[in-house]
């Protein structure tokens, strides 16, 4: 990214995130995080993580992985669930072989998420059927599998940011690589303060959540 499109970037993003506000920040993401008092998650999201988790194989999409973007208010349709879990499941398992699941968005090289590259095919291979699985869920789906590497995507993404789905994946990890990586240190650090927030929550993860709570709590 040039700097004039960095800049612009801090314009579209919600000020908090952009002054790197610890006490704005910690506070929503304590609110998603909350338990009710029957020990219920305030905000079903918050249980994204473990429920994916259930599904301990990070190369293959599982029904746990299904429920899991069920907590983030899509559903998988029928149809695209028989072929996620069925016809395609081996194409699919061959492509996520092929995306490291041990690196952050902002380590990755470039190459890796733009057009033609695994997660791109990928991509491609979930959305390729007309059985209802749109962008949205695509998105979350492989978020799921690749918390640290893709980042989600949906209409509070895209009010908080004015980003559509066109080459979001660059260009989150260049305003995450931006300023020495001023924001994504930042993330580290408040992701930490907030108490509540699960160990498996990763750096990628709490952007979403504050680029959704931003959204969501006007």
């Amino acid at each position: 990214m040039t700097e004039s499109d960095y800049l612009e970037w801090n314009r579209s993003w919600p000020e908090f995130i952009v002054r790197t506000d610890d006490e704005v920040a910690v506070d929503l993401l304590q609110r998603y995080y909350a338990l009710d008092d029957a020990a219920n998650p305030l905000y079903t999201g918050a249980r994204f993580e473990s429920i994916a988790a259930l599904n301990d194989d990070p190369n293959k999409i599982a029904p746990a992985d299904l429920v899991a973007v069920s907590m983030l208010s899509v559903e998988v349709p029928p149809r695209a669930a028989i072929r996620l879990l069925g016809p395609d499941s081996e194409s699919i398992s061959g492509l996520l072989s092929q995306i490291d699941n041990s690196v952050d968005i902002v380590d990755i090289q470039p190459e890796a998420l733009r057009a033609g590259s695994p997660a791109d095919e990928l991509w491609r291979v979930l959305r390729s059927a007309r059985d209802g699985l749109g962008p949205t869920t695509v998105s979350k789906l492989l978020a799921a599998k690749r918390t640290r590497l893709l980042p989600i995507w949906d209409t509070f993404v895209e009010r908080a940011t004015g980003l559509d789905t066109v080459d979001y994946w660059s260009k989150f990890r260049s305003v995450l690589n931006a300023d020495d990586r001023r924001i994504w240190t930042w993330l580290g650090n408040i992701r930490l303060q907030a108490s509540n927030v699960p160990e498996s929550v990763t750096e990628l993860r709490t952007l979403d959540v504050l680029l959704w709570m931003s959204v969501a709590t006007r």
